[in-house]
């Protein structure tokens, strides 16, 4: 019964995470065109480029990930953590 625990627990922290994410990003674009605030929107790049490809016969994909961190992203995700702890 405490392994059913954990997961939920992984669950809920997974969520606060990826929602302080989304709402930092949301925060950044908000502040994009105001001049006190648009440092909270600089960002940095990284991931893959071009997409890998696998083709097993039967099943084929690709995957391509890429990463826009900013600095109000980061701030969410702070936030995220600040909820997960609080519950």
């Amino acid at each position: 019964m405490a392994n059913g625990k954990a997961v939920e627990r992984t669950g809920v922290l997974i969520l606060c995470l990826l929602s302080g994410l989304t709402v930092g990003y949301f925060v950044g674009e908000l502040c994009r065109n105001v001049q006190v605030l648009n440092w909270m929107n600089y960002a940095g790049q990284f991931g893959l480029d071009t997409p890998v490809q696998v083709n097993l016969g039967v099943i084929w994909f690709s995957l391509q990930i890429k990463f826009n961190l900013s600095i109000a992203s980061i701030l969410g995700l702070l936030l995220g953590v600040f909820v997960y702890r609080k519950l």
